[in-house]
């Protein structure tokens, strides 16, 4: 009956990647409701590299290759933009599934391997990076991608296999080098942080030759993909772009303050959580596994913490991971605790902790795949890019913000151009209406196209929307600093930009650069058009 199992096990997982690369798209298009700039960020970066462009090096971005590497790959096989961004994640996960499948059926049991290859492919084709709003976005998509292939990689190194084979060890170590190298050509930081439980849990369980040839499968896998990039050069570019923009004044730390998040109420709890299982886990005369577990919850943590939003989707897999602990404890503490019962708690308060951004995910797929297709409209026009459509381009909804400081008391730092004192406003929506137009206007002058332009907000992407050229050396989304401001012919200043602060960062940046001189040649309601001297 077991072995049967498993069979009706590999069904479920191919039939679930099945159902749910449908829903990525809906009449041959992704619809997106929201975190409009994230898309543009993300459509620069693949279009530029489909161009020939090389990250780390004709661009700025703390993103690894392997972010974009599968869209573009898709692209260049004759999808459009769209397309190709959905089903990136099924073409992921076609490679993961086999090591899916493995860890299922050598580390869970039957009920346990349908929750972890659930859990794994909902976190991986998600079409919403986080939180608990109904929504559909392109937003961090990388972000779910780290979060299944970490989740993988953890059972995988933590948990022991029920038998052990040679040929086991060898998958083993090529499972985990290669995750390894997808995590840190991705996201770094989801690398860095991870890996040191990994280590450690290896090491308790006695697995030196797993661990071994893990590090030649990592550094395999890092030098194919990257030698296409130059390699040396490439490493050399990744590592700058990690370092400029963890200096950076606009992006360094991209939600609350390490102190505040472990604090907050939506992470507090399950913080304690995890610390009670390590101290249950201590009571059980499991030292080894508790110490793997403390390792593990300080990269969940730091890795959450770097993370827009600090969303905790580590908290179900960490249950998965306590219900396998858990098994073969028989012990009481002193207080007369079962402490298999005991565990057995603290991983369903950790699944109940996990749900709700579980089910936000399950349900953006299902969200996309109910929208109207009628109600979204193309915002690029390039060839390929009308696949990927928003909302908002259909119907403009432009809110604005504008400070009053007489009301808060508080005083609202000005942001001067060229000594001129510009208007105190923010946009709360609108990104596209502002791009599309401003793309406009600037193909009505013959002076800019073709011409690298600076577009002083957060997301530097009006070439999608008119005649000129991306930026070389610039940031696609802004960290801070000048990076690529050189090389800027013309500077737009939106006159009611999406990041206030953001604009004045620029601006203050180009005045202490005595080599950047721009002077106006256009003005209208949207705003300042400069050249450089």
């Amino acid at each position: 009956m077991r072995n049967l199992f498993w069979i009706w096990y590999a069904l479920f997982l191919i039939g679930l990647l099945a159902v749910f690369a449908m829903l990525r798209v809906n009449d041959g298009a992704v619809l997106i409701l929201s975190f409009d700039g994230d898309a543009i960020h993300m459509a620069q970066i693949v279009l530029r590299m489909q161009d020939g462009e090389l990250p780390h090096q004709d661009f700025l971005t703390p993103l690894g290759v392997t972010a974009f590497l599968p869209v573009v790959w898709l692209m260049n096989a004759g999808s459009g933009l769209g397309a190709a961004f959905a089903y990136a994640p099924v073409l992921i996960g076609l490679v993961c599934l086999p090591a899916v499948y493995f860890v299922g059926i050598t580390r869970f049991s039957p009920a346990g391997a349908l929750a972890f290859g659930g859990v794994f492919l909902v976190q991986l084709l998600a079409m919403v990076h986080g939180g608990v709003e109904p929504t559909v976005t392109v937003s961090m998509y990388y972000n779910n991608w780290c979060w299944a292939v970490s989740a993988l990689l953890v059972v995988l190194a933590v948990l022991p296999p029920r038998s052990s084979s040679v040929k086991a060890i060898w998958a083993e170590a090529l499972v985990l080098g290669g995750g390894v190298a997808f995590l840190t050509l991705t996201k770094a930081p989801f690398a860095v942080f991870l890996l040191p439980a990994l280590i450690v849990a290896l090491l308790v369980r006695g697995q030196w030759k797993t661990l071994v040839w893990s590090v030649v499968w990592s550094l395999i896998v890092m030098g194919t993909v990257t030698f296409p990039y130059g390699l040396v050069a490439h490493w050399q570019g990744y590592v700058a772009d990690l370092l400029y923009v963890a200096k950076s004044g606009a992006r360094g730390q991209p939600g609350a303050a390490l102190p505040l998040m472990l604090l907050a109420p939506s992470q507090v709890v399950g913080n304690l959580a995890i610390l009670v299982a390590v101290l249950l886990l201590r009571q059980a005369r499991k030292s080894g596994e508790a110490l793997v577990l403390l390792v593990l919850a300080a990269g969940w943590v730091l890795i959450t913490h770097q993370n827009w939003q600090n969303d905790p989707h580590w908290l179900v897999p960490a249950g998965l991971v306590l219900m396998v602990f858990a098994k073969d404890i028989t012990l009481y503490n002193r207080f007369g605790w079962p402490l298999q019962r005991a565990l057995q708690s603290v991983a369903v308060l950790l699944f109940a902790l996990g749900a709700p951004l579980l089910m936000t995910q399950v349900q953006s797929l299902l969200i996309h795949n109910s929208l109207k297709p009628d109600r979204f409209a193309a915002a690029m026009k390039g060839a390929g890019q009308g696949d990927l459509r928003f909302r908002s381009a259909a119907a403009a909804d432009v809110r604005v913000e504008r400070p009053f400081d007489g009301l808060s008391g508080e005083t609202t730092a000005a942001t001067l151009l060229n000594g001129e004192t510009l208007p105190s406003c923010q946009k709360i929506t609108g990104l596209l209406s502002d791009l599309i137009e401003t793309g406009k206007r600037l193909d009505r002058l013959p002076q800019t196209g073709g011409a690298q332009v600076l577009y002083a907000d957060w997301v530097n992407g009006l070439w999608l929307f008119s005649e000129i050229a991306p930026l070389k050396g610039g940031a696609p989304w802004y960290y801070g600093g000048a990076a690529g401001f050189a090389q800027a012919e013309y500077l737009v200043v939106p006159l009611c930009p999406m990041g206030q602060g953001v604009r004045r960062m620029i601006l203050n940046a180009i005045a202490q650069d005595p080599a950047l001189n721009f002077k106006e040649v256009e003005r209208n309601e949207l705003f300042i058009l400069l050249e450089r001297n």
